[in-house]
């Protein structure tokens, strides 16, 4: 008994040489000695192999500007947040990350 990688690679070849001879199904499968449905079956694997993998398309992603401010400038800021349309999240000195991983969840589930 052959190996299940072997046998596979048997079947998927007896589906392709159906597909290249032109001949009916239930013709090839009588002279192949298998039914026609075994047929139907490898044909239907044979397409998924041939089949280019489906590419996914990659996510647009949209930046923020990023704008360091040196000490003294501005009021004591940690973190800051820009979004897309322009608001902001300032989060000064202390904040705990609790606090600051609940406003990064509601930004993302809101915009």
């Amino acid at each position: 008994m052959p190996a299940p990688d072997t046998q596979r690679q048997e079947m998927l070849d007896l589906a392709r040489r159906w597909r290249d001879s032109g001949m009916t199904c239930r013709a090839f499968a009588r002279d192949a000695g298998v039914t026609p449905w075994v047929l139907y079956y490898w044909r239907q694997q044979v397409a998924g192999e041939d089949r280019p993998a489906r590419r996914r398309r990659p996510r647009r992603v949209s930046l923020a500007r990023v704008r360091v401010v040196p000490d003294g400038d501005a009021e004591r800021v940690d973190v800051e947040i820009q979004l897309a349309n322009g608001d902001r999240v300032r989060c000064a000195d202390g904040v705990s990350v609790e606090t600051l991983r609940r406003v990064v969840q509601v930004l993302r589930t809101a915009c």
